[in-house]
């Protein structure tokens, strides 16, 4: 996925705490071998995700010909919104939930269609103390709030219209510290994700059992 790097270089600058150590050290000259400098350069390794998928959940099986993913939700790809720069984005993560998930029975009558609405990641900037007792601490400097709603339609394969509906709506945040890395910005952001897709799940298998239990041949509740 491509990354804005210049959104990367300007939320990973160094933290008043880095540069409080920097000032500490500035009168005290070190000799430093070239071996150790070239060591102390060397970017740190990325970290690796797992696959966030419901593979290993029971999946709905409704009485129909086929599953129709689409997105209504348009990514921005600018500040504030991050889902361009995460590991992960929850439209992605969404749309695997939907592979996992939804099944047919291959029946003609009737097309499962499944619809994100919204898969936002605001970044907002806290407000952190200043001057020198602000440099002694690690603040809370950002808050990401992500959202994820989407809708399961069963719809009428010949006229379009619909027949049955489950909605769900579900939500989470987390702060970054000022200190925190590019590594460790991604690693909250995966499990923000994780986190957002998780109940979703929850919310919208309550809802498909409730709202669509008559379209399904097969799945929990069932």
């Amino acid at each position: 996925m491509a990354r804005d790097t210049a959104a990367g270089t300007r939320a990973h600058g160094p933290s008043r705490r880095h540069l409080l150590r920097g000032a500490a050290g500035a009168g005290v000259g070190v000799a430093l071998s070239p071996l150790l400098l070239a060591g102390c350069t060397e970017p740190p390794r990325r970290p690796m995700f797992p696959t966030l998928g419901f593979s290993h959940k029971q999946p709905f099986l409704f009485r129909a010909q086929r599953v129709d993913v689409r997105s209504e939700y348009s990514r921005p790809n600018r500040l504030p919104n991050v889902e361009h720069l995460m590991p992960l984005a929850p439209d992605r993560a969404a749309g695997q939930w939907a592979e996992d998930r939804l099944q047919t029975n291959g029946d003609e009558g009737a097309v499962v269609r499944f619809t994100v609405h919204d898969a936002s990641v605001v970044e907002k900037k806290l407000t952190v103390e200043r001057g020198l007792s602000g440099l002694l601490k690690n603040e809370q400097a950002e808050s990401h709030y992500a959202q994820l709603g989407g809708t399961v339609e069963v719809v009428d394969a010949l006229t379009g219209i619909a027949l049955g509906a489950a909605t769900a709506q579900v939500w989470q945040s987390r702060t970054l510290p000022e200190s925190a890395t590019l590594n460790e910005r991604e690693e909250m952001w995966f499990a923000l994700v994780e986190a957002l897709i998780g109940d979703f799940d929850r919310t919208m298998e309550a809802r498909i059992v409730e709202h669509l239990g008559s379209h399904l041949v097969g799945g929990p509740g069932v």
